[in-house]
């Protein structure tokens, strides 16, 4: 028989080697919809008293829009609803709340939490949800109107949304953060839509009046951005070709016709990756005699202006460009924070055109966000530190000079409406 203090070593080592093995308790799917128990609840109310005194610390003037009082009468209500609220049902009193706030940039978003999403892609157009994306198995429904979720019909569930989309500043974002919202399983349960977290079903109009019901099972993040997804995208214009100087933020096309050079700027890239991309640009339309360029920010929203206004003084740098009437730039409801803000400064700095639609961001407002994490949650919350005026005169909105709603039968097939006009404008100046 071993001595005693081996027997003992080997049960405390057995003991721990024990403990490391069971797994760590975490939020599943189930128990987001369950009512917070004691310990959550208790966390919960210490998370939001941390979140409404970092956003008093941070924000650059929280209470701009909402009354203060109001404000803290809210959070105790909410605070009291504890144990009878579901994690999902809590997240989405606060997104009704921090909404109030009144600017984009402050956020309790439901990205700031693991949340899960339906295989399916929207957008507005007119009154309508029209389906640009879905499931490969369900690519039937392309273009379908989406009518209701479970039982319930868009027209009734508008009024319940709305209210708590985040990142909204106008009507247009307001649009753009619909569809961005309304496939998340978190959002859809917590609003009392749906029962569970893992499968709705959705009810699609066909183009032949014909109505269809289709389960959808919700996806992680990463597997959503994964998964096969059957859509409808805009073709990249006629006749252009993709340039090497392309880069996973920006790409450059040329025109095979014309001294006319498209750069699709999607995302802001660092520092380093602008400044080298600007050299190149430079050199490369000099070389080609390039006279016109369009910068297209419809599907950008947002990072650093100032990286923006660096491509700014790439451009100013080659005189051969178009400088009466040869830049355009466009912009659209996803145009969004430093986006926005590039677009307001490119009229101002490069003599650009803008068309498409309204931007999505108030050109004065607050901006530059920030973010910090709950300490038991780990819930991520946004805020705006700087207040900006990218214009002079009153408005939600950068405003295009040439107002082209995107068309929906264009769109369908293909057709980019918006960018078509400014090519065959360009080619009636030649």
């Amino acid at each position: 028989m071993k001595p005693l203090h081996t027997r003992l070593t080997i049960a405390l080592c057995s003991a721990i080697l024990s403990l490391t093995l069971i797994p760590a308790i975490t939020y599943s799917q189930t128990n987001k919809t369950d009512l917070l128990n004691t310990q959550q609840a208790e966390q919960w109310r210490h998370d939001i008293d941390v979140m409404k005194r970092k956003l008093e610390q941070r924000h650059i003037h929280l209470y701009h829009h909402i009354n203060a009082d109001l404000f803290n009468k809210e959070l105790i209500r909410i605070k009291q609803q504890l144990p009878t609220l579901t994690e999902t049902g809590l997240s989405v009193e606060l997104m009704r709340l921090i909404k109030q706030v009144g600017d984009g940039h402050t956020q309790f978003a439901y990205w700031g939490g693991e949340h899960h999403r339906y295989p399916l892609e929207l957008r507005v157009f007119g009154n309508e949800l029209r389906v640009i994306g879905i499931e490969q198995q369900h690519e039937d429904v392309l273009g379908a109107t989406l009518t209701a979720i479970e039982d319930t019909p868009i027209a009734q569930l508008l009024p319940l949304i709305n209210p708590i989309l985040q990142g909204v500043e106008n009507i247009y974002s307001q649009r753009q953060r619909l569809v961005e919202t309304i496939n998340v399983a978190e959002v859809i349960h917590g609003l009392k839509i749906s029962k569970s977290l893992e499968q709705t079903r959705f009810t699609f109009k066909l183009a032949d009046g014909k109505s269809v019901n289709i389960k959808l099972d919700s996806l992680t993040s990463a597997q959503f951005h994964n998964h096969v997804m059957a859509s409808l995208k805009l073709d990249k214009p006629t006749g252009f070709t993709k340039h090497k100087l392309s880069t996973k933020n920006i790409d450059v096309f040329l025109s095979k016709y014309d001294p006319v050079v498209y750069l699709d700027f999607h995302h802001y890239p660092i520092l380093s990756e602008i400044s080298d991309f600007s050299e190149g640009l430079i050199k490369l339309l000099r070389e080609k005699k390039t006279r016109n360029v369009i910068i297209d920010l419809r599907n950008n929203g947002g990072g650093d202006f100032f990286i923006g206004l660096h491509l700014a003084w790439a451009l100013i740098m080659v005189d051969n460009l178009n400088w009466r009437d040869g830049i355009y730039v466009l912009i659209g409801r996803k145009t969004f924070s430093a986006a926005m803000s590039n677009a307001a400064q490119y009229r101002q700095l490069l003599n650009a055109t803008l068309v498409g639609e309204p931007t999505g961001a108030n050109p004065v407002g607050y901006q530059d966000a920030d973010t910090f994490s709950l300490p038991n949650s780990g819930w991520k919350v946004m805020y705006s530190k700087r207040l900006y005026r990218f214009q002079d005169k009153p408005g939600t909105s950068v405003e295009p000079d040439i107002n082209i709603p995107m068309d929906w039968n264009n769109y369908k097939s293909g057709g980019d409406n918006q960018l078509n006009w400014i090519l065959n404008n360009i080619k009636q100046s030649l």
